[in-house]
């Protein structure tokens, strides 16, 4: 195999982007506006092959007080992953994670499952968990095994006469975000973030908001999703207290599910929310 280091200004973007969309574990967290928008500081490990990027292992990272290099996992980007159009075998996973420049020292990155080396040397290696929860098969089959809590959810939405309402911008879903989760440092970086996120996805038409409201047209629940790769992934969901009380992301989902039911979709289960 021919691993290769690069940095990030010399990155090739449609040779990147191209190795993330056709890879066979692809995801919209490794295209490089993704990375752009939620890391501070990444370069990127290639397996070149007859002059294409066959696979590519997007690297994170910070500066610690002392200024090294430290693997860092990005704020709301829940997962990476060696992005590859090879088989995804232990020794190619082994082979890119033995590949990291010397001058990264330590630090922490969550990757898919199949991404996780045997040897992860001087770095931590958490292992993105979660259950895929499939959309090929009627709705009533969907939430089969779902707990009461999900049906009594909808009873309370139902009841308060809660309803879907038109996608809002960005900046009002980011507000909205912001408003349930209070101001700090941290979270006022991530507003302008997800607003950064959410207009990417909206110029590709890749997806976009959902939102319940109450009989006022007062938002409860917000999300936005992405599709990808086969794959529903809800990039942000709010929720305020007077939603939580009524049932309001309990019934958002509940319309997602109907609506995408018999479709060749998956989202994790875990990021239902509302259901669990």
């Amino acid at each position: 195999m021919d691993i290769r280091f690069v940095k990030q200004e010399d990155l090739d973007k449609q040779l990147y982007n191209s190795c993330v969309h056709f890879a066979t574990n692809g995801s919209v967290y490794g295209y490089d506006w993704y990375l752009n928008a939620t890391a501070k500081e990444w370069d990127m490990l290639i397996e070149v092959e007859n002059e294409s990027w066959v696979s590519v292992m997007p690297i994170p990272y910070d500066k610690n007080w002392l200024g090294r290099k430290q693997l860092r996992q990005p704020d709301l980007l829940p997962e990476l992953a060696i992005f590859t159009v090879k088989p995804l075998s232990s020794k190619r996973i082994q082979a890119f994670w033995d590949a990291i420049p010397e001058e990264f020292q330590g630090g922490t990155l969550t990757v898919e499952p199949a991404s996780v080396p045997e040897k992860p040397g001087d770095f931590s290696v958490d292992t993105a968990g979660g259950s895929a929860l499939f959309l090929n098969q009627p709705y009533d089959e969907i939430i089969g095994d779902f707990p009461p809590a999900y049906h009594e959810g909808l009873i309370r939405a139902e009841a308060a006469m809660l309803k879907p309402v038109s996608s809002f911008k960005p900046e009002k879903l980011a507000a909205f975000w912001l408003e349930v989760n209070g101001k700090s440092a941290t979270n006022e970086w991530k507003f302008h973030a997800m607003q950064r996120l959410m207009y990417q996805v909206l110029h590709r038409s890749w997806g976009g908001s959902h939102v319940v409201a109450g009989p006022d047209g007062k938002p409860l629940a917000m999300t936005f999703i992405v599709y990808s790769h086969g794959r529903i992934f809800p990039l942000f969901a709010t929720e305020s207290k007077a939603g939580k009380a009524v049932g309001a992301l309990t019934l958002l989902w509940d319309n997602l599910l109907k609506t995408h039911a018999d479709k060749n979709l998956k989202v994790r289960r875990e990021e239902v929310m509302g259901i669990w």
